[in-house]
């Protein structure tokens, strides 16, 4: 007579095994584990590595412009200043010239040599006399 359900005994005791129920399998999912050996594969989000280097050769290029900016800014910096050194020595120039053209030596000089001219005699001098001094 057969029991449902029941299994045959496969041994007795010690020397056998024993008749136990079997358990279902309980379905585990799968864990990958990164770095555990060859057979591990990682999965790469392609848009993503693509989007990571399109912001890197985005902040490159931003990097190069302001460095470019700065050198450019630096040059023109050097000229203008470059220039303002040569205007101040034209100025001092200038300013030396216009101190020797008003000394009496040279005024002297180029009236004589120019301009034909000689000092006046001190006896043709003549003063009008103080007319506020005669009203009193």
């Amino acid at each position: 007579m057969a029991v449902i359900g029941a299994r045959p005994a496969t041994g007795i005791g010690i020397f056998g095994r024993r008749a136990r129920p079997r358990r279902q399998p309980v379905q585990r999912p799968r864990v990958r584990r990164v770095g555990a050996g060859r057979r591990a594969t990682r999965r790469v989000n392609v848009s993503g590595l693509v989007l990571g280097v399109l912001a890197a050769a985005c902040l490159c290029f931003f990097y190069l412009s302001q460095s470019s900016h700065v050198a450019a800014t630096g040059y023109e910096i050097d000229s203008l200043q470059a220039q303002i050194a040569t205007v101040r020595q034209q100025q001092q120039q200038l300013i030396l010239a216009i101190g020797q053209a008003r000394s009496p030596a040279r005024i002297e000089a180029r009236a004589r040599e120019e301009l034909g001219l000689s000092p006046i005699p001190q006896d043709r001098i003549r003063f009008a006399p103080d007319q506020s001094a005669s009203t009193k």
